[in-house]
């Protein structure tokens, strides 16, 4: 009984605080301090620092703002649509593969000058999108 309680209010607190965690950081990024800083993660990326060539620090974190709130509303929907549980659970797994990417593509995430495993306050912030991944894949898998 007591395995069972905890693997209920596991799940719960796993799909439910996956939600929260999106909304809340979605509405974060719609200040400007969130777009400053999110400048210095894209410059510093190998993968995205061709971005900023084309649209601003600004504007992207506005579009990242709407889709990560509108993909924890979508992961909360389960119980009334399934189904679309499912595409947030899906979404939320690719951004979140984007972020862990970056802990192997930006130096940023490195504290100067001791590099791996010495990580940044940056790295550290990244480092529990491990966590936030498995979640979501777990919140797609569930809603399948």
């Amino acid at each position: 009984m007591i395995a069972k309680t905890f693997k209920t209010a596991g799940q719960f607190t796993l799909r439910y605080g996956l939600a929260i965690v999106f909304i809340w950081l979605g509405l974060m990024k719609l200040r400007n301090s969130e777009a400053d800083y999110l400048k210095q993660v894209l410059s510093n990326s190998s993968l995205f620092d061709w971005m900023l060539k084309y649209i601003t620090s600004y504007a992207f974190s506005q579009m990242i703002a709407y889709l990560q709130i509108v993909i924890g509303v979508l992961i909360a929907l389960k119980p009334v649509a399934k189904k679309l549980s499912f595409w947030g659970g899906l979404a939320a797994s690719v951004i979140l593969v984007i972020s862990v990417s970056t802990l192997f593509t930006s130096s940023y995430v490195w504290q100067a000058p001791y590099g791996f495993p010495e990580l940044s306050k940056l790295g550290q912030s990244i480092l529990k999108d491990v966590i936030l991944l498995g979640a979501a894949m777990w919140c797609a898998g569930d809603s399948a």
